[in-house]
């Protein structure tokens, strides 16, 4: 009996040992199954995203970007006017014509004059022949124009907002200033300086000392494709859209500014709330 009873132990001990052995090369072979998933899974996320930004539209691209005319932009850019006519033939475009010029002869002087004479007829009431708004407001002349500013957060809708009031006459839209500096919301040093730098600058028209920001724009064009009045300029003259020595008297050439801003915390802005400026 005892025989049989230790031959039936071992016996026992030995499935057990057995059927534990085969458990745990089924738990590895299923490790390494989910393993293999998981890479798999990784490698094809990958490849969708390396594709998506491989074929995404130009307009969101990171590549660089020179700006051409073309129909959709211009449709676009010219949506605020209203084309058409009365009963009695009058044309309610009143916008003057484009320069005919050859562009390699085209100055800024030109441009800006040209510009000049549309944000006079986009102020101007075509019915009545009256100004929508009151004179003295432009930089150019030693006014001080109507700004507007947003500051939010991701999300939030701002973008809606910051469109409608770029459709106001005789709006300069600085939109996302600080896109350049990446996703990221600035609460403090050391970028907030640089920041309210920035911002500053722009609200004053002044391009100067703003290198990363214009370099940024070159390479990411919706940086200006939302301020629809100035990339009108820079589709038809690209040669100026990004120097300095065009962007500042062209901006002092507008009424109103607005400006969108989603990285900054809105504690920060206070010194330019408190700028009489």
């Amino acid at each position: 009996m005892e025989k049989v009873a230790g031959t039936v132990s071992r016996h026992t001990s030995t499935s057990s040992s057995s059927s534990s052995s085969s458990q745990a090369v089924r738990d590895r072979m299923s490790r390494r199954k989910n393993l293999a998933g998981l890479c798999a899974a990784t490698v094809v996320c990958i490849l969708l995203l390396y594709a998506s930004q491989r074929y995404t539209s130009n307009s969101y691209g990171t590549e660089y970007f020179r700006p051409r005319e073309r129909p959709a932009n211009l449709r676009m850019l010219n949506s605020h006017k209203y084309y058409g006519s009365d009963e009695r033939g009058t044309s309610y475009d009143t916008y003057p014509p484009m320069p005919t010029a050859h562009n390699s002869t085209i100055s800024i002087e030109d441009v800006l004059h040209y510009q000049r004479a549309l944000i006079a007829a986009e102020c101007t009431d075509s019915s009545y022949g009256e100004r929508k708004l009151p004179d003295g407001l432009t930089p150019e002349t030693g006014g001080k124009p109507t700004r507007s500013l947003i500051i939010t957060t991701w999300r939030s809708g701002s973008t809606f907002l910051g469109d409608i009031l770029n459709a106001l006459p005789g709006n300069y839209y600085h939109y996302e200033p600080l896109l350049d500096f990446d996703i990221v919301q600035i609460r403090g040093p050391p970028n907030d300086s640089v920041a309210l730098h920035n911002l500053r600058h722009l609200l004053h028209c002044d391009y100067s000392e703003m290198e990363n920001y214009l370099e940024f724009g070159r390479t990411h064009n919706y940086l200006f494709s939302h301020n629809t009045r100035l990339w009108q300029q820079c589709v038809r003259f690209p040669q100026f859209c990004y120097e300095p020595r065009f962007l500042g008297p062209f901006c002092r050439l507008f009424p109103r500014q607005s400006m969108k801003v989603v990285r900054l915390r809105a504690a920060l802005v206070t010194p330019l709330l408190e700028d009489e400026r």
